[in-house]
């Protein structure tokens, strides 16, 4: 019996590396396409803005309010790691109060601002909180502004847990540049592909990970 040859080894070695590159270029391009999703604007109750990624989320809020989509912007109150003692004594603003900020600056009226008083630790609380004060006010639909590769998560839970009683258009702010399909070529875009994808695993795990350390 004849043995392959060695060229014939290396070349099939080589096709099938060749066809794992490919393939692996393909999930990865998949991937960040899939964590953005945007869904079609449509006028709505209020804009509610999620924690994170100040001050691009609270632009495209602002930017939303402007244009007409809803009345009011809802702002939450995310747990901070900074000793409430330390913030008051060093006169520091709180999260919640550098977003209404900006939305000042960025033509939301005071009177349009709404700030929820309940703490939230991560993107399932804070859907909940959201949930909560829109059915409290009657809403019928709602939009949820955050960063374009968050935005898969926010669909996953909402979906799962609220869309059957408020229905919510997501909605990516249009200041935070990210390239889906080329995702992997920053540091900052593979931490943020990463991080959701990870987040998302989490909540379809039933959330075994806690977001903050709890301590001994």
């Amino acid at each position: 019996m004849k043995r392959p040859r060695p060229r014939y080894i290396l070349l099939a070695l080589t096709l099938c590396t060749a066809i794992l590159v490919v393939v692996e270029i393909v999930l990865a391009r998949g991937l960040g396409a899939w964590l953005v999703a945007v869904d079609p604007l449509v006028t709505s109750d209020a804009i509610f803005v999620l924690d994170g990624k100040s001050p691009h989320r609270d632009l495209e809020a602002a930017a939303l309010y402007r244009d007409g989509s809803a009345p009011r912007v809802v702002v939450t109150r995310p747990r901070s790691d900074l000793a409430e003692d330390v913030r008051r004594e060093f006169g520091l603003e709180t999260e919640q109060e550098q977003v209404a900020r900006t939305l000042r600056r960025a033509g939301v009226p005071e009177s349009a601002i709404v700030r929820l008083d309940r703490v939230v630790e991560n993107t399932e609380g804070e859907l909940t909180a959201d949930f909560d004060y829109a059915k409290a006010q009657g809403f019928r639909r709602v939009i949820l502004v955050s960063s374009p590769y968050h935005t898969r998560r926010i669909r996953v839970i909402w979906r799962r847990h609220f869309e059957r009683e408020v229905a919510a258009i997501v909605r990516a702010t249009r200041y935070e540049h990210v390239d889906p399909a080329r995702w992997w070529r920053s540091r900052r875009s593979l931490e943020d592909v990463a991080h959701e994808t990870a987040g998302i695993a989490n909540f379809l795990l039933g959330a075994p990970l806690p977001t903050f350390d709890r301590g001994e």
